[in-house]
C-alpha cells in the first residue's frame, strides 16, 4: 500500500472513531477516496447523513538536499449533514450541523495531527466552507468541506551512491578493514555459516 493511501485510510479511521456526547458515532459512514468528491454522488448518498469522505486533492514532490523527496499532500474532508428538526426560514439547521461536524473533525485532527502515523509532519488545517446549503437544494442537506495538508517524509530516498557521496548516514558503508586492540587493520571476518 502506498504511503498516500495509508494517510487517507488513517485519517478516515480517525474520523470513524469520533463519538458524540452520548458516545454514539458522529458519522454513519466514513470513506477514503483517491479522487475528488462528486457532488451528485454526495447528494444521492444523502439518506445516510451524517457522512464524511476523506478525498485526495493534490500532491507535490518536495526535493531534499540528500537527493530524496518528501510529498506535500492536500486532502479534503467532506461532510454531509441532514436537516435537524423542522424546516425553519430563519436558519438552516443542516448548514449549522455541517459546520458542527467540521468543528468535530478539526478538533480530532488537532488532538492527533499525525493521525496515528509516523514519518509525516503535523497536519495543517486549511479553509472551511459550505459547498451546498440546505436552502439551495430539495434534499434538506448541507455539504461542507475543509482542507487538511500533511507532508509525508522520506517518500523517496536518493540512490545509495548519492547518499554515500553526501555522507548522510542513510546508507551505511560496509567496513573494509577492522582493527582489534590497536592491531594492524585486517579485512573483516567472514560470517560463520552453519554446517
Amino acid at each position: 500500500m502506498s504511503r498516500l493511501s495509508e494517510l487517507l485510510i488513517a485519517a478516515g479511521g480517525q474520523l470513524r472513531a469520533l463519538r458524540d456526547e452520548a458516545n454514539k458515532p458522529v458519522f454513519t459512514e466514513v470513506r477514503a477516496e483517491l479522487d475528488r468528491f462528486d457532488l451528485s454522488d454526495l447528494l444521492s448518498d444523502s439518506t445516510r447523513a451524517p457522512t464524511a469522505r476523506v478525498c485526495f486533492m493534490r500532491a507535490k514532490p518536495v526535493a531534499r538536499s540528500d537527493a530524496g523527496y518528501d510529498l506535500d499532500v492536500s486532502v479534503a474532508i467532506v461532510v454531509v449533514a441532514g436537516r435537524t428538526g423542522r424546516p425553519n426560514p430563519d436558519f438552516s439547521s443542516a448548514d449549522l450541523h455541517a459546520l458542527q461536524l467540521l468543528d468535530a473533525c478539526s478538533l480530532s485532527i488537532m488532538l492527533d495531527p499525525y493521525v496515528g502515523l509516523g514519518q509525516l509532519q503535523a497536519a495543517e488545517l486549511g479553509d472551511q466552507l459550505v459547498a451546498v446549503s440546505e436552502q439551495s437544494n430539495k434534499h434538506g442537506i448541507a455539504i461542507a468541506l475543509m482542507e487538511v495538508k500533511w507532508r509525508l517524509l522520506d517518500v523517496a530516498i536518493g540512490r545509495p551512491v548519492i547518499q554515500a557521496a553526501l555522507e548522510t548516514g542513510r546508507v551505511p558503508s560496509p567496513a573494509t578493514q577492522v582493527a582489534i586492540n590497536d592491531g594492524e587493520p585486517e579485512p573483516p571476518p567472514l560470517p560463520e555459516t552453519a554446517p
